[in-house]
C-alpha cells in the first residue's frame, strides 16, 4: 500500500497544517543545551595554558616584546603544542592549523619544528597570535572568563553536529518500540535494519537509513533528516524520490519519510510539494502516534 492511512490527509495543505502543529522545533533537551560538565572539565585542563598567558601578559604592549618573550618561551619548552593551540583558542580558533592571507601552519607540525629548535617558526606563530589581536585578550584582567565565553560560544558549533545524530538515535528508538508493538499485533516475524541497501533492477539500489522486515523481506524503507535551518530535501523529494518510490513500490516496499525540526516553519511550500510525491511524511510526534497502528493496519490489509 503506497499511502499509509494516517497519512491520507484530504489536501496536501491540512498536512502541511497537522505536520506544522506538532513539529518539534528542536532535538537537544534544555538541560544540555550546553554541555557545563565538559566545559568545566576543559578550563581545568587548559589552567596551566592559561597561567602560561598571564605569565608574559605584560610582553603583549608591544609587538616585538611579544614576539621575542613568546617564541623564547615556546622554544624552551618542551611540548610547545599545547601552548600554540592554547593560544589561537584565546582567539576562539580551534582548528588544529591556521590558514590565513600572510600565513599558514600545522600547529603539530609546528610544534615538531619548534622542538627541534626552528627559531624562525617559533618566532613565526608568536608573529601571526599577535597579528590577529592576542594582546587584545591578554591585556586584559579577565582572561578566565574570556576563556569562558569562548568556549560557551563553541557550542553553537557542537549542537549543529549534533543535532542530526541526536535525531537519528531518537527515531531509532522510536522504531524499536514500533517493531515490538507490530510484530505483539501480529503473527508476522519483524524487525529493523540500518543503513540497508535496497536492490532493484538494472544494477540499480537505494540505501536507507532504517529498514523494516516482515518476515525477512524489506517492507518498509525509512528515511531520516532533522532540520534547524532551510535544506534541500524537500527539494530532492521533488527531483528524485518519485522515482525511488515508483521502484520500491514495485518490489512491494513502501517509502517512509520521518523528518522534523525548526527548518520546516521556512520550508513549508517545498513540505507541501514533497507530501504530493511521496505522502508516508511523518515528523516525530506523527511517527510515535501513528506509525505502529499505520503499519499494523497496511499489513492486515494485504
Amino acid at each position: 500500500m503506497e499511502q499509509l492511512r494516517s497519512r491520507a490527509f484530504p489536501s496536501s495543505t491540512l498536512f502541511v497544517d497537522d505536520y506544522l502543529k506538532t513539529l518539534t522545533p528542536g532535538v537537544i533537551p534544555n538541560n544540555e543545551f550546553i554541555n557545563w560538565v565538559a566545559i568545566d572539565k576543559k578550563l581545568i585542563r587548559m589552567q596551566p595554558m592559561v597561567e602560561f598567558y598571564i605569565s608574559i601578559r605584560e610582553a603583549a604592549h608591544s609587538c616585538e616584546s611579544f614576539i621575542r618573550e613568546m617564541g623564547d618561551s615556546l622554544l624552551s619548552s618542551d611540548d610547545p603544542y599545547d601552548l600554540i593551540k592554547g593560544g589561537f583558542e584565546l582567539l576562539g580558533h580551534t582548528d588544529t592549523e591556521i590558514a590565513t592571507k600572510q600565513a599558514y601552519f600545522d600547529f603539530k607540525q609546528a610544534s615538531e619544528m619548534i622542538k627541534n629548535h626552528d627559531q624562525n617558526v617559533s618566532y613565526n606563530v608568536a608573529g601571526t597570535l599577535y597579528d590577529l589581536g592576542i594582546s587584545k585578550v591578554l591585556l586584559r584582567d579577565d582572561l578566565e572568563d574570556i576563556l569562558m565565553g569562548i568556549q560557551i560560544g563553541l557550542e553553537t558549533h557542537r549542537r549543529k553536529n549534533v543535532c542530526g545524530t541526536s535525531f537519528s538515535k531518537d527515531v531509532k528508538k522510536l522504531l524499536l518500540r514500533v517493531v515490538d508493538e507490530v510484530g505483539g499485533a501480529l503473527e508476522d516475524k519483524i524487525e529493523i535494519k540500518e543503513e540497508e541497501n535496497i536492490r532493484f533492477e538494472n544494477g540499480l539500489s537505494k540505501r536507507v537509513d532504517f529498514a523494516i522486515l516482515v518476515n525477512g523481506k524489506v517492507k518498509y524503507g525509512i528515511e531520516v533528516n532533522f532540520y534547524t535551518s532551510s535544506g534541500s530535501k524537500p527539494t530532492e523529494i521533488k527531483r528524485s524520490y518519485g522515482d525511488i518510490q515508483t521502484r520500491m513500490n514495485s518490489k512491494g516496499i513502501s517509502l517512509i519519510w520521518i523528518t522534523d525540526g525548526k527548518g520546516y516553519f521556512r520550508m513549508q511550500r517545498s513540505l507541501k510539494d514533497a507530501y504530493e510525491i511521496v505522502p508516508n511524511i511523518y515528523n516525530y510526534r506523527g511517527a510515535e502516534t501513528h506509525l505502529s497502528a499505520d503499519i499494523i493496519f497496511d499489513l492486515q490489509s494485504e
